[in-house]
């Protein structure tokens, strides 16, 4: 059961990044968990560890204890599809692709219906690079390409992937 002082410093926290402060939200997760160490709190409260984690990344850039936070959570919390959002949208702002999609499909198959890990999946383009960077994605060339990459891919399979998909 949560403890109303710790899920107010929640909520503030959880409005501060909505209006897009991420420092204050920061203040008021922390806070939400250290109201629950205060009082000593037998199963802490995961989605403040959690928003804490998701608020550090927004604020800082991802850094290795927003990171650390949000992956804490999930081992604490393996069920909790809000818990693989968070996560998955740190490696996003990371930069890191496959294991945000990894923990979007992970919060998916844990509820199915949940809106928000819906919205954030449908926002994250899963196209590959374009062949040629210097062109446009639309240009006929890029399309062309692209299009002979996938047959190859299909034919000759994981081997050719991490060939063609490498940065440049």
């Amino acid at each position: 059961m949560p403890v109303p002082s710790a899920e107010q410093s929640f909520k503030k926290g959880l409005a501060a990044l909505a209006e897009a402060r991420p420092l204050q939200a920061v203040d008021c997760f922390l806070d939400a968990m250290q109201t629950e160490q205060r009082l000593r709190v037998r199963r802490p409260d995961m989605r403040y560890l959690s928003y804490y984690g998701l608020s550090l990344a927004r604020a800082n850039r991802v850094t290795h204890a927003a990171l650390e936070a949000c992956e804490l959570a999930v081992r604490q919390d393996p069920s909790h599809p809000l818990l693989q959002l968070n996560l998955g949208r740190v490696h996003l702002l990371a930069g890191r692709l496959p294991l945000a999609l990894q923990c979007f499909d992970r919060g998916l198959r844990l509820a199915p219906n949940h809106r928000s890990l819906r919205l954030e999946l449908s926002r994250v383009d899963r196209r590959s690079r374009e062949v040629l960077p210097c062109l446009d994605r639309s240009h006929w060339l890029n399309r062309w390409l692209g299009q002979l990459r996938e047959s190859l891919r299909v034919r000759f399979g994981a081997s050719l992937r991490a060939q063609w998909s490498r940065s440049p």
